[in-house]
């Protein structure tokens, strides 16, 4: 999803499918990257690309949405770290902190934390 203003880029994000080593049932995305130029930040573009996203997602019957930055932002968006803890990324974070998710569309979550796999672009240890 992008904003554009004359016609030029401002504000981008990004939802990506990820797939769960279980056979648990529930359908993810993780939310990256979300990046809005300097000069147009603090305007609620990033606001907007993320409750937009997250209206797509869940028409889609989406389950779970997770996202690894700054938990007080994302918080704003009802992202919780008990989400987060449940959902095990392909590798080692590098900051033990801002690994938090979300759950709709009735999904039950899981009674032991499920490990999983991003698409490609996301699949770099440098990345978490």
């Amino acid at each position: 999803m992008i904003t554009k203003v004359d016609n030029q880029v401002i504000g981008y994000v990004s939802y990506s499918p990820i797939l769960l080593k279980s056979s648990c049932g529930i359908s993810g995305q993780i939310l990256a990257p979300l990046a809005v130029s300097p000069e147009h930040q603090k305007q609620g573009i990033g606001s907007n690309l993320i409750k937009s996203g997250i209206d797509m997602l869940t028409k889609e019957s989406v389950g779970i949405l997770l996202v690894y930055g700054d938990s007080d932002y994302y918080g704003k968006f009802g992202f919780k770290e008990e989400i987060g803890c449940l959902f095990v990324p392909p590798y080692p974070f590098k900051y033990p902190f801002g690994w938090t998710g979300m759950k709709w569309n009735a999904t039950a979550t899981p009674n032991t934390p499920i490990k999983f796999e991003c698409v490609s672009a996301l699949s770099k240890q440098n990345l978490w």
